[in-house]
């Protein structure tokens, strides 16, 4: 129960405080997102972790007004799907793969008391070419997403209902 709990009590967190995520935390987020399901067990990310303020600022700007958050977190990591890595048959179950990753690492960060806030960049492809251009990717690599971590400094209740009866649907339409 305290998993579903974490689950349904996790928030997008845009206000960090100073306090640094220890090298351990990183790992557990890191080792939550590489436990998520990937199409034929392909593997297809890898995540550039940035902590150097410099960097993170220009993730930021790469992302545009939405990407503030990186500006004031601990920690940014780049979600990377790996064309190389892809199922050959449907390379594009790379974009499902980086998300399951994305989500297990913020709901690995809730668990640990860790604020986060995904930051959409695939398929938004200015924002992924800056992302590319910054960190001088490969061809093959694709940047997915960005995910800001850090400890909270605002606290957010849902305003909105988590269930919603009117867009279950079942046996048919």
């Amino acid at each position: 129960m305290e998993l579903v709990e974490e689950i349904l009590s996790r928030r997008s967190i845009r206000k960090f405080t100073d306090e640094h995520i220890t090298d351990e935390e990183l790992y557990t987020i890191l080792r939550a997102a590489m436990t998520g399901p990937t199409c034929a067990n392909t593997r297809d990310w890898n995540f550039l972790v940035v902590r150097d303020r410099d960097t993170l600022n220009k993730m930021a700007d790469a992302n545009g007004r939405p990407a503030e958050p990186l500006r004031h977190c601990d920690v940014g990591i780049l979600v990377l799907g790996d064309l190389e890595c892809a199922f050959p048959p449907a390379k594009d179950y790379w974009v499902i793969d980086g998300a399951i990753a994305g989500q297990n690492m913020t709901l690995a960060a809730k668990g640990l008391g860790i604020g986060s806030v995904w930051l959409g960049t695939w398929p938004q492809m200015d924002r992924v070419e800056n992302q590319r251009k910054l960190f001088s990717l490969p061809d093959s690599v694709i940047p997915h997403s960005v995910i800001a971590f850090g400890y909270p400094a605002e606290e957010k209740n849902s305003e909105h209902p988590d269930y919603e009866e009117s867009r279950v649907h079942f046996e048919k339409w």
